[in-house]
């Protein structure tokens, strides 16, 4: 295999037959250099190159004969240049090709059918460009198609019909554009596994536009300005494996009651990061716990406060109930008949306050285990890994306790030591009075711990 680099130098421009005599290169590298010109027969008898790299470049307009003299190529990199706009015959006769990069450039549009002749084209990138639009048959005949890059254009609407009969595209990215809606207008079923449509400005999605994509398992819808998701969308979801809605505008009403039920059924992975914007009570609460301690979707009141305003036409009394408030009067019209009308207010009750209160209790027990977790793996960890240490910190332990003892045996030495004999004088009844006059009797001599003698 022989190639040539010329890369990183002060190439301006490409002139009529500049590389004949090089017929054996199968690569050419041109990249980072100052090119801003490009005649049509610049790569004239390069039959067998199959790798062409002209990217970081200034180049701002290309032939439709520019690729003409080389029908074997595979892979083509225009990124990083000025290109503004795209001859219609441009990719005319490559049918081997199969890796395209024109990523940042300020092409606007993609003329009809300029990709007619790449039928083995795999993988292409028109990102960061300024698209306004698409036409329906920009990617027709792109067969094998399996990527294709889109990101960070001005497109404002994506109609799925723009990409007809794109039988083998597994991934589609659409990411920081300015579109609005999607729809689809087409009806056919493609083999789409990944979308992403993130950093839009998405505030409707049509119910329908999902089913022409059964297989999609990967969908990136955060970022945008999504206030619910329509029941029919969420159904055409079946094979979805991973979701991200996270930074939208959810309004928290019962609206959402479907996407919250479909989250909590569920089984793949999604962001946890779905914040209300509305209404104002529930802003900044996570949608599905907004949905639980406001109680959105239950048939009971709304939250706050629900006034049910009711007529019926009977001949009974007026009543209103406000709590364990009731005022009844009558109120008849010219025809004699009497109009009842039922008012009723829930405000909220104390689920939600007891639900903090034992979200707490069990948040401080869980706390509490985890810091015990924490010691006891604490104490595994130095037994294991300081073991010498833990032997140190044991004998001191027992020379502490051993000296404690020495002091307690010390203090009750000196304190026998200081104990006296005395004597313990116990006469009878009948003694007593000879005790005190002739002064005799029995005495008993005892060591006592207190000095009195009693008589």
């Amino acid at each position: 295999m022989m190639g040539l680099s010329l890369r990183y130098n002060s190439l301006s421009e490409l002139h009529d037959g500049q590389f004949t005599g090089l017929m054996q290169l199968t690569w050419l590298y041109l990249d980072h250099n100052h090119i801003c010109s490009v005649e049509g027969n610049a790569f004239q008898k390069l039959r067998r190159v199959k790798e062409l790299t002209l990217s970081s470049n200034k180049i701002t307009q290309l032939p439709n004969t520019t690729f003409r003299p080389m029908p074997n190529l595979r892979s083509v990199d225009l990124s990083y240049n000025n290109l503004q706009s795209l001859e219609p015959d441009l990719f005319h006769g490559l049918r081997k090709l199969t890796t395209l990069h024109m990523r940042s450039n300020a092409i606007k549009f993609v003329p009809v059918r300029i990709f007619q002749d790449c039928r083995s084209l795999k993988f292409l990138d028109i990102g960061y460009n300024q698209l306004k639009s698409l036409a329906r048959n920009s990617f027709a005949g792109l067969f094998k198609l399996t990527e294709l890059h889109l990101e960070h254009n001005d497109l404002v609407k994506v109609n799925l019909a723009h990409f007809p009969r794109l039988i083998s595209l597994h991934s589609l990215c659409l990411r920081r554009n300015k579109v609005t809606i999607v729809v689809n207008t087409l009806d056919w079923i493609w083999q789409l596994e990944k979308m992403d449509l993130s950093g839009n400005e998405i505030e409707y999605i049509e119910p329908h536009v999902f089913e022409s994509v059964p297989h999609l398992k990967s969908l990136q819808l955060d970022s945008n300005r999504l206030t619910y998701i329509d029941s029919r969308v969420l159904d055409s979801w079946k094979s979805l494996t991973s979701i991200s809605l996270s930074a939208n505008a959810w309004d928290c009403s019962r609206n959402v009651c479907a996407l919250a039920s479909w989250l909590s059924n569920f089984k793949g992975r999604y962001d946890s990061n779905l914040l209300c914007a509305t209404p104002e009570y529930a802003q900044g609460e996570d949608v599905l716990d907004a949905v639980y301690a406001f109680h959105l979707c239950e048939d009971a009141a709304d939250p706050t406060s629900v006034n049910t305003l009711s007529p019926v036409t009977n001949n009974s009394d007026q009543t209103f109930s406000y709590g364990s408030a009731t005022a009844t009067y009558n109120v008849q019209d010219s025809e004699g008949d009497r109009t009842t009308y039922a008012i009723t207010v829930t405000m909220p009750g104390e689920n939600s306050e007891n639900a903090v209160q034992i979200h707490k209790v069990v948040t401080g027990t869980m706390a509490l285990i985890f810091s015990f977790l924490i010691v006891v793996l604490v104490l595994y960890v130095s037994w294991k890994c300081f073991p010498a240490s833990l032997r140190q910190l044991r004998q001191c332990f027992v020379t502490q306790r051993r000296k404690q003892k020495q002091k307690q045996t010390m203090h009750q030495m000196a304190a026998m030591s200081a104990q006296e004999y005395y004597v313990d004088y116990k006469p009878n009844h009948i003694e007593g009075a000879l005790v005190i006059i002739n002064e005799y009797g029995s005495c008993s001599c005892h060591q006592q711990p207190a000095r009195e003698c009693e008589v």
